[in-house]
């Protein structure tokens, strides 16, 4: 599917088709959602709003279809432009979107020196948010109750964004969101304990692997990720080395899982594991069920066990064990 961008004249050729095209079309999940007046759209069009030094526009060609809609550009001068993409109505819901945005995009990094592209939209546009995920574009920021709705509450507006490096690659960078530190950094017995601090993706791959946690180490950006993603996690340090992490997945309200908790094999057996598990579930002692997997190993029992923890029910002759903690 080939898409092109055409720069548009809007005080030349393509001010009456620029003029059809607003006046013939509405757009639901947009500030302004119904069709525009001739006049509203030459107000726009003297004011700069289509061609300025900060704004460009272009028609969105389909080798086939023709001209699917425009896209504005905006904020040039900054280092971070965003856009304002329209699709003609019929060719709305035909998957045409994703590739748009990409021809956009594409446009941007190609012929521009900037380092960031950027999008919003209404959390309840349901069609574009899939459309920038499926363009490769990550969310970044979630405003409450920002994006005006004529004679209504305010919807909340969701922020996307693309990274040069991720065009260029074609791979998304984790977005880090739970990155607050619950506790400040703390030293016991040597070791460093740090809150939400992110390792490096090859400390955490030689950690895993010093283990033998092979289901982790067959994928390592999966295993960065995973972190990444956790709801809190606390690393341990000696002298600058990764030894140990423990990490959980939470709803903060009524559920903690401890889903990993490793201490390098030259350190283990010195406590570093119970402090781990103790530093990372402390954010949520007001958390009813506090829950984790483990193996048959005797150890684990006795570990987890004599940290308050519960086997949950007869093993039978799985391999698996379920702790809780109430």
């Amino acid at each position: 599917m080939s898409i092109s961008l055409s720069r548009l004249d809007p005080n030349g050729a393509d001010r009456p088709g620029l003029i059809d095209f607003f006046t013939s079309n509405n757009f639901p999940f947009h500030v302004r959602p119904e069709q525009w007046t001739v006049a509203k759209v030459e107000e726009l069009i003297e004011s700069g709003a289509f061609r300025s030094d900060d704004n460009e526009s272009f028609w969105l060609r389909h080798e086939e279809l023709g001209v699917l809609g425009c896209v504005r550009l905006e904020d040039l001068a900054d280092d971070t432009p965003v856009f304002d993409l329209r699709l003609a109505t019929e060719f709305r819901g035909r998957g045409l979107g994703a590739a748009c945005l990409q021809a956009v995009t594409d446009h941007v990094f190609m012929t521009m020196d900037v380092d960031r592209f950027e999008g919003h939209t209404r959390d309840d546009n349901i069609a574009m948010r899939s459309i920038f995920t499926r363009a490769g574009w990550s969310k970044e920021a979630h405003y409450r109750r920002a994006w005006p709705v004529s004679g209504h509450t305010p919807r909340d507006s969701v922020a996307y964004a693309i990274l040069r490096e991720e065009w260029k690659s074609e791979a998304s960078v984790d977005v880090h969101w739970h990155d607050l530190p619950m506790f400040i950094p703390q030293v016991e017995e040597g070791v460093d304990y740090t809150s939400n601090t992110v390792p490096d993706a090859t400390e955490l791959f030689e950690l895993y692997r010093s283990v033998g946690w092979t289901a982790y180490t067959q994928d390592p950006a999966s295993l960065h990720s995973s972190v990444l993603s956790s709801a809190h996690f606390v690393s341990a340090r000696r002298d600058g080395e990764l030894i140990g992490l423990a990490r959980v997945i939470s709803d903060f309200g009524s559920i903690v899982y401890l889903q990993d908790v490793l201490v390098h094999p030259d350190h283990q057996r010195r406590g570093i594991g119970r402090q781990l598990v103790a530093r990372v579930l402390t954010p949520f002692e007001g958390v009813r069920q506090k829950v984790l997997l483990t193996g048959t190993d005797p150890g684990q029992k006795q570990f987890y066990e004599s940290l308050g923890f519960t086997e949950a029910s007869p093993s039978g002759s799985s391999d698996v064990r379920a702790f809780v903690n109430f």
